[in-house]
């Protein structure tokens, strides 16, 4: 094994950050938080639904993580809108959505994904402020 000589600290100068370093980072933006929030809240959805689960249990998870990937996708894509005025106009969209269906079930889905996203209006307009 070769032996390195002793460093000399006193001649060794402060290297400046990195280019990728954290120091150098700007705060993340309202949509930025948003968007990390919504990427831990699916991260944090239960394992999908199994055939052992009763019927109405699975469609709930089902469409509610469903809505929460559209939601994600739609504060996304609209960089320059507060996620909170995105997210209130999902909503109201699938609020829309469920009023104006042909059939029970697709009320059904569009109420359970415009509760989950009004859900997490208020956590988002917390990130806000």
């Amino acid at each position: 094994m070769k032996h390195w000589p002793p460093v000399n600290m006193e001649k060794r100068k402060a290297r400046s950050p990195d280019r990728g370093s954290l120091l150098l980072q700007e705060p993340l933006s309202m949509n930025e938080q948003a968007i990390l929030f919504l990427m831990e809240v699916l991260n944090g959805f239960e394992e999908p639904p199994r055939s052992d689960w009763p019927r109405h249990e699975a469609e709930e998870v089902s469409f509610s993580r469903w809505a929460v990937e559209e939601l994600l996708q739609q504060v996304w894509d609209h960089p320059w809108t507060l996620a909170s005025e995105t997210v209130e106009r999902f909503a109201a969209k699938l609020g829309l959505y469920a009023e104006t269906c042909v059939t029970d079930q697709q009320h059904r889905i569009f109420r359970i994904a415009a509760e989950t996203v009004r859900r997490f209006l208020d956590e988002i307009e917390k990130l806000e402020r």
